[in-house]
């Protein structure tokens, strides 16, 4: 299901050669909160992960999804966050309900990416469902926040530089990304240093407005930033959950472990149990559906 207010939109700043996107989540946000029970301090992250996933998405020229997915030992077991060339989004974290909340109480600041993963690494994953092949890149966890070791991969694997906000609250994610293109220093040498001062201050307060409401202008939020520079904004894309049941996707599934498999946990259980874990779904197969799946 989509959104009005679950968007992306890429747009440039032509007198500058400088491109950007801009992810607003606000139905959608609040569904994906809706699945689990997550303490404050964790919001946050979850809601880079999101953004992310559908910055990368939204760039993918065939069909498939780009997958954001960390292993680890801490206050966060697994985070994942994965997103279809379409938009289709889902995201969840594991979190340890007995880690310490706030994260990086007494610091005086915020908790960092470290705090949530003292040990594990970021895999950046995209599938291609056309040829059945997949890449992988490794994420170095380096930075104080998701969105810092983003920049930081951008400037590598792109080799642009790269400038990344993202605003969380319990009602939506905003997030905008900056790129200097290569003649940017021809257009203006300080444009980038300006454009990027102009976003620090002034994106947080943008992208927080209107906590997720229908009608988010895209446009306005770019002029009250860029008002100096000449916008030139694409076609917003609308961002939607990934999170509907399909028994059709369960059933192929199931058909795949073969009878043998499934029967063999049908007589142990009584019950057939597959959980989505990233939808926090459960799906239940008596011995009479099991019998049907596997006669046709």
């Amino acid at each position: 299901m989509t959104h009005p207010s679950d968007l992306t939109d890429r747009f440039l700043l032509e007198n500058l050669d400088i491109r950007g996107q801009v992810v607003r989540l606000g139905p959608l946000w609040r569904a994906i909160l809706s699945r689990r029970e997550y303490p404050e301090s964790f919001r946050q992250l979850l809601g880079e992960f999101a953004a992310i996933a559908v910055l990368i998405g939204s760039g993918l020229k065939h069909p498939g999804r780009a997958v954001l997915q960390v292993m680890g030992q801490g206050p966060v077991s697994l985070a994942v966050a994965d997103c279809t060339q379409d938009l289709a989004l889902r995201a969840m974290l594991k979190v340890d309900q007995k880690s310490p909340s706030p994260l990086g109480e007494g610091r005086g600041e915020g908790p960092t990416i470290h705090d949530y993963f003292p040990t594990g690494r970021l895999v950046l994953t995209i599938e291609n469902t056309q040829t059945g092949r997949h890449f992988q890149s490794i994420v170095p966890l380096e930075g104080a926040t998701l969105a810092e070791c983003f920049e930081r991969y951008f400037d590598r694997s792109e080799q642009v530089p790269t400038h990344l906000w993202v605003h969380v609250t319990g009602e939506s994610v905003g997030a905008l990304i900056l790129q200097k293109l290569p003649k940017a220093d021809e257009r203006d040498p300080n444009g980038w240093a300006r454009v990027q001062q102009q976003a620090a201050q002034g994106a947080s307060l943008a992208l927080g407005s209107g906590a997720g409401v229908e009608g988010f202008d895209v446009a306005a939020l770019l002029t009250s930033l860029f008002p100096h520079d000449d916008v030139r904004l694409f076609k917003p894309h609308p961002a939607k959950d990934g999170c509907g049941r399909s028994e059709e996707k369960v059933v192929a599934m199931l058909k795949g472990l073969g009878r043998t498999e499934v029967e063999a946990a049908l007589a142990e259980q009584g019950v057939m149990k597959v959980h989505d874990e990233i939808c926090n779904q459960e799906y239940r197969f008596t011995p009479a559906d099991v019998a049907r799946i596997f006669e046709t």
